[in-house]
């Protein structure tokens, strides 16, 4: 430590009692500094600076939970990314490969036979056609002795008798009395003709009475009814 230059001048002064420190040499000196650097360097960081190491907040929670709990959630959050592509993608092959559909084969149409043409002649029948549906109402008993059998005639015929020729019986009505005289040879046209096996057809006009058509079809399905009776 250097005097104070008034000191150099003037002498001391006489009631200075500080003592007086003696020069440090200078080798002395940086050892002592290197001394001190190598005693800091040795000491823990919190204490270098003279102060003690920062504590911990109190209740402050640790880090290191949060942390996993956060790579948790990002896994998470890949892997149904990862499910939801797959299941898409598994939809679009099947909305691209069609369900095989079964096929039915066109149904085979048959061409309606054709329609027989009218006839020119209004009289003449339809062989196909069969004899119409009738009321038949009350029935009489009618035995037919030279058969050897009986029937039951409608009573809607009248009074009725009947001419066997051959094989075929012609009946007589009130009832086939009521064609028109256009038609009058059907009067004596209407009855039963035996067959060879045994059994009963209807006898009946070739040709239907243009004038009174009605009374045909009613007389045709009255004498089928009682053919069918006789036994």
């Amino acid at each position: 430590m250097t005097r104070d230059p008034f000191e150099e001048l003037f002498g001391p002064r006489e009631d200075d009692t500080t003592p007086i420190a003696e020069p440090v040499p200078a080798r002395q000196r940086l050892a002592q500094e290197q001394a001190e650097r190598v005693r800091t360097a040795q000491l823990p960081a919190g204490k270098r600076d003279g102060r003690p190491p920062r504590e911990r907040r109190a209740g402050a929670a640790p880090a290191a939970p949060w942390i996993v709990v956060g790579i948790v959630a990002v896994l998470a959050i890949v892997a149904s990314i990862v499910v939801v592509n797959l299941v898409r993608a598994g939809g679009a092959d099947e909305a691209a490969t069609p369900a095989p559909t079964a096929t039915q084969a066109p149904p085979t149409t048959t061409a309606p036979a054709p329609a027989p043409e009218p006839s020119e002649d209004p009289e003449e029948e339809d062989p196909a056609d069969g004899p119409p549906q009738v009321e038949v109402g009350q029935t009489m008993t009618m035995a037919i002795t030279q058969w050897g059998v009986t029937s039951d005639l409608s009573t809607r015929f009248g009074s009725t008798s009947y001419n066997i020729t051959g094989e075929n019986l012609v009946l007589t009505s009130d009832l086939l009395e009521s064609f028109p005289d256009s038609c009058a040879e059907m009067r004596q046209q209407w009855g039963a003709t035996r067959t060879a096996a045994g059994g009963y057809t209807v006898l009946k006009p070739a040709t239907r009475c243009a004038e009174t058509p009605e009374v045909y079809d009613e007389i045709w399905g009255l004498v089928d009814a009682w053919v069918q009776t006789i036994r």
